[in-house]
């Protein structure tokens, strides 16, 4: 009986040893099928163009790997249009974040923030703009923190959503 019970808890390290071991890198979340979208698909310059009036060249990209974040930022002169996501697959998966995770505690945070119609799942206006969540993606979309044009921000959002959709289905 005892070697039977040693031969089994052997087998089930082993088990547990090599289902450990694989060539996923360290520390991402990666899920089967899934594929990173970067922000400069979601709002393109065309697209900032439209919304803004200016003409800017390519965004600049920032990342925040531990909650899963890129950031891209369109920047000229005094025109700023800037567009996060937050996505599983580019988290760290032992931060136990989720994108909703990440926005309904962002949301808690802002108890009286106004909401959006007819923009993604669920959305609130908050510093930096407008934070909407859509599936398991978090997306922040601002026009510079002093913008106030809610109309603006809906028309952006609305945009952002639209282009989300399209690339998760693929």
């Amino acid at each position: 009986m005892k070697r039977m019970l040693l031969a089994t808890t052997c087998i089930m390290l082993m088990f547990f040893l090599f289902c450990g071991c694989d060539s996923n890198p360290k520390g991402k979340a990666v899920s089967a099928g899934a594929k990173m979208i970067e922000p400069a698909m979601i709002i393109t310059k065309e697209d900032a163009k439209s919304f803004t009036g200016v003409d800017f060249v390519d965004c600049t990209v920032k990342e925040q790997p531990v909650v899963g974040l890129k950031l891209c930022v369109y920047e000229k002169d005094e025109a700023f249009l800037q567009i996060g996501l937050t996505q599983s697959v580019f988290m760290d998966k032992k931060s136990g974040n989720t994108p909703e995770s990440l926005f309904l505690t962002t949301k808690n945070a802002f108890k009286d923030a106004v909401k959006i119609d007819s923009v993604g799942d669920d959305n609130f206006l908050a510093p930096p703009g407008l934070h909407i969540l859509k599936d398991s993606y978090y997306l922040t979309v601002s026009l510079g923190l002093m913008s106030k044009d809610k109309e603006k921000l809906k028309a952006v959002g609305i945009k952002a959503v639209e282009n989300l959709k399209k690339y998760s289905a693929q």
